[in-house]
């Protein structure tokens, strides 16, 4: 097709936004709107790496004719190399179109927008010992990045103290550790000789850990430690290792540096204070925002200046109660929290609220496509004008974040888009 083809819709964003980079308004808009599943979707991930249906906003839906379970791919890939995460929603404008052999184009409404295509899942040689495929227990999230959980459950949630928005801790809501531990170590022992059976095969070059909270933090660095270290062993000393947990003392920093962990992302979630008790209760009984932010900073002692960030839900401010009124106001919010984050070298990342199943959000209208443009463009201001990019080589690793498995978020993709041309303030 070419350059794309965006439709009135389309263009009235890029109008607004002129000189953000086309693919990450199109990706934006997916990532709020979700996409429909289609027939041609399914055929795409007969060979793509798939999606955790789970995770969506809805299941896949059933085909009683179908002789095999039906699946998704994980994310779609733009011309340009961007890419795109999916949430499946019946609702949305956006769904993939079969038109020739292997050709598939997105398309919103009757208009074709481009192409598109998805990373394809490798076919392992070996299995893992009792016969269980690699990719069941691998994690991949696309071609040479994988994501493992530490944990399944959320202490959190067994009080009903769970974050609003999180999918893991509203699933698991009033149970208990026991209640699922039975498969808890098996999955961790296989989920491990899955790496180490993988990294023969492919390289690995990112690997993101994370999982369910505990109450007392120090014993939730214990689990981290003993999970990177296992996995470190598993994939060699170049791969790098994210934790994404929660913030721990200097203590417990050391135990994941000395695991193998390269990168922490503690997640303040919120900035507000007043936002905190209704959005992260949990966090807010166990640590605190001002703690919470001391560790952060002691993290970076640690790690290093650009090697801890913190993730914010962007959107849970205008879905709130006691949230702000406007999406100008919540725009404000975010600057005033990213400026002092990289005033301490820590940096500043957010994620798309999700209206996914069993949260809080489920069926609740998001915030604009332009809300997030707005947060995505001014972010990359400060990272550029703050020097905080210069931690960072550029490429895949542009900024703290890999664009190719952190298809959910778009931060990641505009520096490298845009280059290191002069920006306009």
């Amino acid at each position: 097709m070419g350059k794309m083809q965006f439709d009135l819709h389309l263009q009235r964003l890029k109008d607004r936004f002129a000189e953000t980079p086309d693919s990450i308004i199109l990706k934006a808009d997916v990532l709020r709107e979700g996409l429909r599943f289609t027939a041609d979707l399914a055929e795409v991930a007969l060979w793509a790496i798939p999606t955790n249906a789970f995770l969506s906003r809805e299941d896949i839906p059933a085909d009683e004719a179908a002789n095999e379970v039906l699946a998704a791919p994980n994310q779609l890939t733009l011309p340009d190399g961007t890419r795109v995460n999916l949430e499946l929603d019946k609702k949305s404008p956006y769904f993939v179109r079969k038109q020739g052999n292997h050709r598939y184009v997105l398309f919103r409404g009757k208009n074709p927008i481009t192409e598109v295509s998805s990373p394809a899942r490798p076919t392992f040689q070996t299995t893992l010992s009792d016969g269980s495929a690699v990719s069941d227990f691998l994690g991949q999230r696309t071609e040479n990045c994988i994501a493992i959980v530490h944990s399944l459950f959320c202490e959190y949630s067994k009080n009903r103290d769970q974050c609003a928005f999180c999918i893991l801790g509203n699933m698991m809501a009033g149970l208990t550790l026991s209640d699922i531990s039975d498969f808890i170590p098996q999955n961790q022992k296989k989920t491990i000789e899955a790496c180490t059976l993988a990294a023969k095969e492919i390289k690995i070059r990112h690997a993101v850990v994370s999982g369910g909270s505990f109450i007392k933090t120090e014993l939730e660095a214990k689990s981290y430690a003993k999970t990177i270290a296992a996995l470190r062993k598993a994939l060699g000393p170049k791969t790098r290792i994210t934790a994404v947990c929660q913030a721990f003392d200097e203590k417990g920093w050391l135990l994941l540096k000395e695991a193998g962990a390269d990168r922490v992302q503690p997640n303040l979630e919120v900035w507000e204070d007043r936002l905190w008790e209704e959005v992260v209760p949990g966090k807010t009984k166990a640590v605190g925002k001002k703690e919470w932010i001391r560790r952060l900073k002691a993290a970076v002692d640690i790690f290093g200046p650009g090697q801890v960030a913190t993730n914010f839900v962007a959107g849970v401010e205008l879905l709130s109660p006691n949230g702000s009124p406007h999406e100008s106001d919540a725009v404000e919010s975010h600057m005033r929290a990213y400026e002092f984050l990289v005033d301490h070298a820590i940096v500043p990342i957010f994620g798309f609220l999700t209206k996914a199943r069993g949260t809080r959000y489920e069926g609740m209208e998001l915030p604009s496509t332009e809300f997030y443009l707005e947060l995505g463009w001014k972010r990359h201001l400060i990272m550029q004008q703050s020097g905080m990019y210069d931690c960072f080589p550029g490429g895949d690793d542009a900024d703290f974040s890999c664009y190719q498995c952190v298809a959910h978020k778009t931060g990641q993709d505009y520096r490298r888009l845009s280059g290191d041309t002069p920006l306009k303030p």
